[in-house]
């Protein structure tokens, strides 16, 4: 069950055990209400569990896969998944949940992203950053702050993720934190649509009525023999996770016409530049 992959997936093994955690109760003919007394764990807490949601001691996976009476070889494969699920990292020491999207795309290969309002979030400087999140409570501003710029770090680190961004040509003119701040971040968008692993192109205005107009919304991809494509939907309150596949081509597909009426590559680079300049 625990494929091959050269870093740590947390996230991703969190989900697959949940998920393997699921199938094999239910073999067992067991309800959460059921096995929850014998576990000592609670029913909300064993539903988390299964929905990747919540952090497992290794311990108490044991306790459930003799309850669910697993056979020896199906055992060992269970634990080692439940051994690299419980393995800290920068996200949980922030208090992010393993099923977030922030979680999820520390861990994904690919990234695909349209934004209608704001640069996306693995491009921003941090002056941009932090002019976005004077919106939010004090407390929590920079905290947000150094997720946001752990997250924009991967595209110069060492496991870069392959990042293919559409954004709408109004958030390049839009000043949040003012014009020096939006000069500065034209000018990094210059310097990372230049990587090898970013595709970065705008959606000029002149393109009118487009699917764009719908949302923003992205697509995380992942390791092979790992999980599923996931999808993801901007709303006031954050967004919304969609893993049916059916849900998960729509929005595909509508990326990929958004990015066919799109500025090419080259195109948007010297729209780019030309802003800088101006």
């Amino acid at each position: 069950m625990v494929v091959g992959v050269e870093y740590s997936i947390p996230a991703i093994r969190r989900l697959q055990l949940g998920r393997v955690l699921r199938e094999l109760r239910k073999r067992a003919s067991l309800s959460i209400d059921q096995v929850g007394p014998d576990l000592d764990v609670s029913a909300s807490t064993l539903n988390r569990i299964e929905c990747g949601r919540a952090r497992v001691h290794p311990l108490v996976v044991r306790g459930a896969l003799d309850l669910f009476g697993v056979p020896f070889e199906t055992v060992e494969d269970v634990m080692a998944l439940a051994r690299e699920a419980y393995r800290n990292t920068w996200w949980t020491v922030q208090g992010i949940a393993a099923d977030s999207y922030v979680a999820l795309e520390t861990e994904a290969v690919a990234a695909r992203n349209f934004e209608l309002a704001l640069i996306p979030g693995l491009l921003q400087v941090e002056d941009y950053a932090r002019a976005l999140f004077t919106l939010d409570p004090p407390a929590e501003r920079e905290r947000y702050l150094r997720i946001r710029m752990e997250r924009a770090a991967r595209l110069t680190g060492d496991r870069p993720i392959d990042l293919h961004a559409v954004v709408d040509e109004t958030v390049l003119t839009r000043p949040v934190g003012g014009r020096r701040v939006l000069t500065e971040q034209v000018r990094h968008l210059v310097e990372m649509a230049q990587l090898p692993d970013v595709r970065l192109q705008v959606l000029p205005v002149a393109v009118g009525a487009s699917r764009g107009l719908r949302g923003a919304f992205s697509l995380l991809s992942f390791p092979p023999d790992t999980i599923d494509d996931l999808a993801y939907v901007d709303h006031p309150a954050g967004n919304l996770q969609l893993s049916k596949p059916a849900k998960v081509k729509e929005l595909t597909q509508r990326f990929d016409r958004i990015a066919r009426v799109a500025l090419d590559e080259h195109e948007s680079l010297e729209l780019l530049r030309g802003l800088v300049r101006d």
